[in-house]
């Protein structure tokens, strides 16, 4: 996941889809406190680093696993779409939620569920937020006929958790963020935490490792951090010319802007997105797909866009990822500024002294190539900024020099949150340092070490864990076909890869050129991406790359076969069963519509939904109205209650997992009606909240335990019964 924090007790529990961060049950130090201790947590963590290869770097034939992770935003709704009074929040209630839904797949746990029909939830960033994955992996490539049944599963179970009128549709944000009284319950702005002009620190997740996290970035940094994207520009905006760099002192100054501005971490890891995290046979097999992949991660970047809002602003771009990045830019004035002498601002605590020229953000598209070949190849030609001491240490041990060049760039960062009973630890044993930096390097890709404990043990074990790629450039989709589409057309790309022995590597300059029009509006047909086109092994001087559009990528050219030929070719050379190939033909035949441009992106559909709006002012903004009514359209979305075939197109209901039984999870509604008809302009009709919620069809069974964080007397759990699997688990409230 984006943020390190995914398990709450130590490190030892550490699951399949962690980056080993955990949330720690003591008070982690300020920044004052940790300044000392900067180098102490850079050089063990080399050391530990160096202890994970020398005990697990030998394993082999580790069997392909493979799972993803999804970010869900809880809102809560008011009213219904006559009402002119109606209103969307986010609700502060992850801790209470989180509660709920462990305690129910204990409960299924105890009463027989099988392992496979499990969740898994952990915190997000945000107090409105929650993070899920598949209780266990997924094995093998067949294990996308589950995907989109388990994604199923996992909203089900989360609406299940809900209070009436609470709502959680997989969007990646909240439109109206920052914009008034936005939250439930209501808090003001300028906390002592974040510092904000637009939001309370009480949206942050109450542990103490999240607000640490923040304040130490603007401790670091010297400053809030700066938040910019470009606003749309409609027949009555209006804006006031400011310099480039320009910070607002009021609500009001920023909203004169003529770009969106906002200026707290939970703008960018208030966000949501998929990510796609699979095991590698060996080290060097995820070094190399770690290498492969990373062409792909600006193009399905561009292909999931759906981020068009900020802080109650229609964007003229599609993405989340430079929100992102600038929401946790750490870097000091003279870091990310060559106009700035450092000299007088150096400090011997920081890395670098604080005043290294660092030209990303610590969020941000990888740097390096990292495989064997690498260094032989020379496809890495941008400068690469490390320590040369920590390069020479990783080399003395016997790290070869593209590796250790990508190890040491990681640790040119600082750690920024440490526990003062987690300082001096066992470098053998312990990874706590290593992780630290790992953890907190968020880009576009990842390639994740075992946890030595897990790694060690062997391939035979289920709680074995070995080199993993974590693939992390995608945007959350509004309904389970889509992210089911983009999770299982990442992992077939990597089989693929390894089947047919495809070259994929670009230039880094270019992956570079790549990212910076990924977020351009409607970049998925607009925009063009270099990508190669003789996909044999080659070095970048014999190598031949082209700026293709994405469609050109995924259906083939004159001069380059195509993504989805070649991945149709390895289907049709593996023998795999019937039910596989006919899920994969669907997603890939769903990527191929989107590529083309027959059916939008989400970050399109959601902006031509506000702007299309009755409530719609024609200057920009989102009212309150218009957000109300995207979350329900939304949620009716998720829940395939409301078919949106302007998204969906001829894949609206599509059963994607045939001769598979679906899952018989009630979905349960909230209260919300029931999506109706679209009018001319676009915009959908939805009927009246009101009635008990139920489903024609759907029985809500008994119920067993109850949650502090329901209604009086609601009690939520979960109903099952040995033998009946996914498909005879439901839920009642």
């Amino acid at each position: 996941s984006r943020r390190s924090f995914l398990t709450k007790t130590s490190p030892k529990s550490v699951s399949f889809f962690a980056v080993m961060g955990f949330l720690h049950e003591s008070e982690p130090l300020s920044w004052s406190q940790a300044m000392p201790l900067l180098k102490y947590v850079r050089d063990h963590g080399l050391e530990q680093f160096l202890a994970i290869v020398e005990r697990c770097g030998a394993t082999e034939g580790d069997p392909f696993k493979w799972g993803d992770e999804v970010e869900h935003q809880i809102f809560r709704v008011t009213g219904n779409t006559a009402d002119s009074t109606r209103s969307a929040k986010i609700v502060l209630r992850s801790p209470e939620i989180l509660a709920a839904l462990k305690q129910a797949e204990a409960d299924g746990l105890k009463a027989g569920a099988k392992p496979e029909d499990t969740c898994a939830w952990v915190p997000e960033y945000g107090r409105w937020m929650v993070e899920s994955t598949p209780g266990v992996p997924y094995n093998g490539l067949a294990g996308v006929t589950g995907v989109e049944q388990q994604l199923r599963l996992r909203r089900a179970r989360l609406q299940a958790a809900l209070r009436p009128g609470e709502v959680a549709p997989t969007m990646t944000h909240f439109p109206l963020l920052g914009v008034g009284d936005f939250c439930e319950p209501a808090y003001k702005p300028e906390g002592p935490v974040l510092k904000s002009l637009f939001v309370p620190d009480e949206v942050v997740f109450p542990h103490p490792r999240f607000p640490t996290l923040a304040n130490n970035i603007r401790e670091r940094r010297g400053g809030n951090v700066e938040i910019r994207r470009p606003k749309l520009k409609d027949v009555c905006s209006c804006h006031i010319e400011h310099a480039p760099d320009f910070v607002p002192q009021s609500v009001e100054e920023a909203d004169q802007m003529d770009h969106v501005y906002a200026d707290a971490m939970p703008f960018g890891m208030g966000l949501s997105c998929v990510q796609v995290t699979m095991q590698a046979a060996n080290i060097s097999e995820s070094r190399h797909l770690y290498d492969q992949l990373a062409s792909l991660t600006p193009v399905l970047l561009a292909l999931s866009a759906a981020t068009p809002f900020m802080r109650g602003w229609i964007c003229d771009d599609d993405v989340r990822w430079g929100q992102i990045s600038e929401s946790v830019d750490d870097r000091t004035l003279a870091e990310r500024s060559a106009e700035v002498s450092g000299e007088a601002l150096a400090n011997q605590q920081l890395a670098g002294s604080g005043v290294r020229p660092l030209s990303k953000s610590r969020y941000e598209s990888i740097d390096c190539y990292i495989s064997e070949r690498a260094d032989k190849d020379g496809f890495n030609d941008t400068p690469l900024v490390f320590d040369q001491t920590h390069f020479e240490r990783l080399v003395a041990a016997g790290i070869d020099g593209a590796l250790a060049r990508h190890v040491a760039h990681l640790f040119a960062r600082d750690p920024l949150v440490i526990f003062a009973d987690r300082v001096e630890l066992d470098d053998r044993s312990e990874v706590d340092h290593f992780e630290n930096l790992q953890s907190t390097n968020w880009q576009t890709l990842r390639w994740k070490p075992p946890p030595p404990h897990k790694g060690m043990l062997s391939n035979t074990d289920d709680a074995h864990i070995g080199w993993r790629v974590e693939f992390r450039s995608m945007e959350v989709q509004l309904t389970d076909f889509e992210n089911a589409a983009f999770i299982s057309f990442v992992i077939l790309l990597s089989r693929a890869i390894l089947d047919k022995k495809l070259d994929l590597r670009i230039p880094m300059s270019k992956l570079e050129a790549n990212m910076g029009v990924a977020g351009r509006r409607s970049a998925y047909i607009f925009e063009k991406f270099w990508f190669r086109t003789d996909v044999g092994f080659a070095a970048a001087s014999e190598a031949k790359c082209e700026q293709m559009t994405i469609k050109e990528i995924m259906q083939g050219t004159g001069s380059f076969a195509g993504l989805i030929p070649l991945c149709q070719e390895h289907l049709n050379s593996s023998g795999f069963d019937r039910a596989t190939r006919q899920t994969l033909e669907r997603y890939m035949s769903f990527i191929v519509q989107r590529a083309e441009g027959k059916l939008p992106t989400d970050a399109k559909w959601m902006r031509d939904f506000v702007m299309k709006h009755p409530s719609y002012q024609q200057d920009g903004r989102v009212t309150e109205a218009a957000a109300h009514d995207l979350i329900l359209a939304a949620e009716a979305m998720g829940k395939r209650l409301y078919p949106c075939h302007e998204v969906l197109g001829s894949f609206s209901g599509v059963e994607t997992t045939p001769n598979h039984q679906e899952a018989k999870s009630v979905l349960l509604s909230d209260g919300s009606g029931l999506p109706g008809s679209s009018s001319g302009n676009g915009y959908p009709s939805l009927l009246s909240r009101t009635g008990s919620g139920k489903q024609p069809g759907h029985k809500l069974g008994p119920v067993s335990g109850t949650d502090s964080g329901n209604h009086p007397g609601q009690k939520v759990g979960a109903v099952w019964a040995p033998g009946m699997g996914v498909a005879g688990m439901a839920f009642g409230i």
